[in-house]
């Protein structure tokens, strides 16, 4: 098994970087089914949110790339890089699941998983896969069902678009997309998402 460890390393380092490390002050967790009318602002547009998505999809591009091979050449020696892949994959996404402010919620990393989609997947089976998972799961307020259809719809597109290789890594992706969701039915933990607190505004009278 051949691995590129100059793109290895910088991928591991941006995967397995732990959520929890990177939210400030300003991020609060809220459960999943609570309402969240007047919190889409806040989610929406939480930096956090978008660092997570870079960061996951150039770590994710750059752990496909270092382990990358030819299937059909390779034959059975392709299964080492792929495993060796899928456990790297599996680790980061369970590091992202803890909540640094609520220890009793696991943290649903939405924005981590859809940069692993897009940085691991084919981009056409990526942005596809990504678009169905949210109109089927998002769309009906189901959000945890986010992850079981992402990893499903990501095979069944990967097979229908590319074939074999595209199957090959949507089967490698899927046990880091589903690990939060196994995880919160093992813990009996409810799904939590974090949202950008408001900025408290000291008025003072131009009197003092």
């Amino acid at each position: 098994m051949t691995v590129d460890w100059s793109l290895f390393l910088p991928a591991v380092v941006l995967l397995w970087t732990p959520v929890a490390l990177l939210q400030g002050k300003k991020g609060r967790h809220r459960v999943l089914e609570l309402g969240w009318h007047g919190y889409w602002p806040r989610t929406l547009f939480f930096g956090l949110h978008w660092f997570d998505l870079i960061r996951a999809a150039v770590g994710a591009g750059l752990l496909s790339a270092a382990t990358a091979v030819d299937l059909i050449s390779a034959g059975i020696d392709a299964h080492p890089p792929l495993l060796l892949r899928a456990g790297v994959l599996l680790v980061g996404a369970l590091l992202q699941c803890r909540s640094r402010r609520d220890p009793k919620t696991i943290h649903a990393p939405f924005a981590y998983l859809a940069g692993l989609a897009l940085g691991g997947l084919y981009p056409t089976v990526a942005v596809f896969s990504l678009a169905l998972t949210l109109v089927l799961a998002i769309g009906p307020g189901l959000p945890s069902a986010f992850f079981p259809l992402l990893a499903l719809i990501g095979a069944g597109l990967g097979f229908l678009l590319k074939s074999l290789p595209g199957l090959f890594d949507a089967v490698t992706l899927a046990p880091a997309v589903v690990a939060p969701w196994i995880l919160t039915l093992l813990l009996g933990k409810p799904f939590s998402s974090t949202y950008r607190s408001r900025s408290r505004i000291e008025i003072t009278s131009p009197l003092k």
